[in-house]
């Protein structure tokens, strides 16, 4: 139909192609060993002429005179009406078949068969198979799954490219055609030895490594290197012996490092980065080049779609580093989701892991920095050693060693989001809600006392260890802290520290037991009061838990804790609920119903009709009782019943796992008195916060209230002004201030003033 090419070899005849079946067309079509991998292989077979008719632009080239210059794509209309008016064409079908498109810019892509130089891979598949099987794949399945599969099917390596950029492949060929000889050159000396113009100031890239004048060893003649260049993915691949120059010099250091510990990169390497790493350490060395791979996943937008400049989906970095800043944005890609799990990112996300995790870190240090600025506190000559300090310090550092270990134990696993979520929890669960909330009262004494010191000194401790922990996944935040508390013997950045090792000496399970039975029981006695609807402020006068003597004897020294925390003014242990709950019966209708049939509705509407306090008393004596209807008697047993427990008047209970609370309800005048002085000093404390004073300014308090409450606060103003750090309390009919401010306190008008 067409003469532009004009064939050397045998062309137009049938071959035999098993991709090709009577079932679609007709059963037969035209080869284009050019323009598909399945035609090529046919081609080989077969001896067929590769007719290549198509510049790397994807335009038709001069000789090609009709649509020479033209897209291919654009020519295929022109094509069709030239040869229906050649009268060559028997008819014109479209039908939908899936086509390659270029993921950037949406154009269709063309295949294109160019001479290229391999790497024979295939021979070397199970060695790739072998190293694979060495590796420690993170996630584990992508081991046999995606990169397995992708090594089973291993095909040779197109390692050369047609472009001006990159490496140029250092083939030379003898342009006699009846030599042909070809050199492989495999160093810089190499190649100075065999040119005769290589100049002390080299530069082995095109176009001036081509200007070397190279003879052929055997014949004399000019020899030319082949044009092309390397694949980049093999300048990558070489990175764990090209980063020693290897094998030129440092020979000790490369084979001291090799196979490197670990290397990441994300999911789309496996077949990329992951790959010309293992291929070029495979038939270099029949070795693999690391021994860990961490795989990331990939970064999506709000609504789950891939990230892409192609998109415009993408959040711009310099806005969340200007807002959130770096060290957000890494704690939240770092503990989001695992690292091979792809991750929703936009600026809301970050904004909160800074205000949940960052802000709490660091609002936690400006507390103790505060307060130890205050009582000018030295790390170097105010330290009370460990053993001398209260067991809530004692506790915390427990929990901190214990932290510490676990994360070691992550990171080696390459698990960084446990590790990230361990710590955030341990800060924010058990450092600041709990350790920093049961210290501040002790903060408070004005003297410098030593307990007020080792909470000082346990907190320094924390923080400076904590900002070391931390300091590969938030630097900047840790070096600011570091900074504040480093002494001169220290080093000068906490990136130049050695890492936390965890001290088991400090660890004791036992206490960090007792500590968590009695978090619990302070979350279910909270939890009571608020059922019951007595606020936290107001005391009670007991709590009694009833327990074990294991459990009693893991708590009790953490006592005065829980009575804090639920406020009650003493606490008991009892073995058994007997003194605070009533029990009765009722009808345990599984059992009366398959045995007495249709006489146990009657005998249920008679039990329901008795005494139930009575009814277990009896059967607890007599272990059966007798129910009379109709002249019919009923002997019954304790299990003809269901025992019902319920709390005697001015008590309530609640339960842990191994543990039941219960507490008294009644509230005496004096209890609501000093409840009621509580919740005074509380909207005291919020003005002087409005007022932006500092821990140690003094203030003046005037108080308007009920002459009642007067009387009953009378008792509770030396606790009210060392709470308040008040000068003068009085109470007034109208009060004056810098700040003035009305509170409705349990339905009790209140009015304060406070000024300096």
């Amino acid at each position: 139909m067409f003469n532009y090419a004009k064939p050397k070899k045998k062309a137009w005849y049938v071959v035999l192609a098993d991709f090709v079946s009577m079932e679609d067309g007709t059963g037969i079509v035209h080869m284009a060993p050019a323009f598909g991998e399945d035609d090529y292989k046919v081609g080989l077979k077969y001896d067929l002429p590769v007719v290549q008719l198509v510049k790397l632009d994807g335009t038709f080239p001069p000789e090609v005179e009709v649509w020479k210059g033209q897209f291919v794509k654009d020519a295929d209309q022109d094509i069709i009406k030239h040869l229906e008016s050649r009268d060559l064409i028997e008819g014109v079908h479209e039908y939908t078949h899936d086509y390659p498109f270029c993921w950037r810019c949406e154009s269709p892509l063309l295949y294109y068969a160019m001479e290229s130089w391999f790497i024979a891979m295939t021979e070397v598949q199970d060695s790739l198979i072998r190293n694979n099987n060495n590796i420690n794949w993170y996630p584990e399945h992508l081991q046999q799954g995606r990169f397995g599969d992708f090594i089973r099917d291993v095909k040779d390596w197109a390692l050369s490219r047609k472009r001006y950029w990159g490496t140029p492949l250092p083939i030379w060929t003898c342009t006699d055609e009846k030599c042909n000889h070809e050199i492989c050159v495999g160093s810089v000396d190499e190649l100075r030895n065999i040119s005769e113009n290589f100049s002390d100031d080299y530069d082995l890239h095109k176009p001036l490594v081509d200007e070397l004048i190279v003879k052929c060893p055997k014949c004399k003649s000019q020899m030319k290197r082949e044009e092309e260049v390397i694949d980049c993915w093999y300048d990558s691949g070489s990175a764990f012996f090209a980063q020693w120059h290897y094998p030129f010099e440092n020979q000790k250091e490369f084979k001291e490092n090799f196979p490197v510990d670990f290397i990441s990169e994300a999911l789309d390497q496996t077949r990329g980065w992951f790959y010309s790493l293992l291929a070029i350490s495979t038939f270099l060395f029949d070795e693999r080049s690391y021994k860990n791979v961490l795989t990331l996943g990939l970064v999506l937008d709000e609504n789950n779609q891939k990230m892409s400049k192609s998109k415009r989906n993408y959040v711009d970095p310099d806005v969340i580093l200007d807002n959130e800043g770096a060290d957000a944005l890494r704690w939240y890609l770092i503990s989001a989701s695992a690292p091979w799990m792809s991750k929703r990112f936009y600026e809301q996300v970050v904004k909160e892991t800074l205000g949940k995790f960052i802000l709490t870190l660091w609002n936690s240090y400006n507390f103790f920095a505060t307060y130890a600025a205050l009582d000018m506190f030295d790390p170097e000559k105010d330290l009370i050693p460990i053993d001398e300090r209260q067991l809530l310090d004692k506790w915390i550092l427990s929990r901190f060693n214990i932290i510490a270990e676990e994360l070691k134990k992550f990171m080696e696993n390459f698990e960084v989001h446990k590790a990230a979520r361990s710590v955030e929890n341990f800060l924010i669960e058990d450092f600041s809600n709990w350790y920093l909330r049961r210290s501040r009262k002790r903060l408070w004494v004005e003297e410098k006392i030593r307990d007020k010191l080792a909470g000082y000194s346990t907190m320094y401790e924390i923080f400076l260890d904590l900002s070391k922990l931390l300091a590969p996944f938030i630097p900047f935040i840790t070096e600011e802290i570091y900074q504040n508390l480093k002494t001169d013997d220290m080093a000068e950045s906490i990136h130049l520290c050695n890492y936390v090792k965890s001290d088991k000496k400090q660890i004791d399970k036992n206490l960090e037991e007792g500590m968590e039975k009695i978090r619990a029981l302070v979350e279910v006695g909270r939890a009571l009061r608020s059922k019951v609807g007595i606020k936290v402020k107001y005391p009670l006068s007991s709590a009694t838990l009833i327990c074990e003597k294991k459990i009693e004897d893991s708590i009790k020294n953490l006592l005065d804790l829980l009575n804090e925390e639920i406020n009650v003014k003493k606490i008991y242990f009892e073995r058994d609920t007997s003194k605070f709950m009533t029990k009765t019966v009722k009808p345990n209708h599984s059992k009366l119903g398959p045995k007495y049939k249709e006489k146990a509705k009657n005998i249920s509407e008679k039990i329901e009709k008795m005494n139930a306090e009575k009814l277990y008393k009896e059967l607890k004596k007599k272990d059966v009782v007798i129910v009379k209807i109709n002249d019919e008697e009923f002997k019954l047993s304790m299990d003809d019943f269901e025992i019902v427990e319920s709390e005697k008047e001015n008590f309530a209970r609640a339960e842990t796992d191994d543990a039941i609370l219960i507490i008294e309800t009644t509230l005496t005048p004096e209890l609501q008195a000093e409840g009621f002085a509580r919740e005074i000093v509380r909207r005291i404390q919020s003005m002087r916060k409005e007022l932006d004073l500092e821990v140690e300014d003094k203030i003046i308090t005037m108080i308007k209230v009920d002459k009642e409450k007067v009387k009953s606060l009378k008792n509770w103003i030396s606790y009210i002004r060392g709470e308040t750090r008040s000068d003068k309390i009085s109470f007034v009919d109208k009060p004056s201030g810098k700040l003035i401010k009305k509170w409705v306190i349990d339905e009790i008008e209140t009015e304060i003033g406070i000024s300096r």
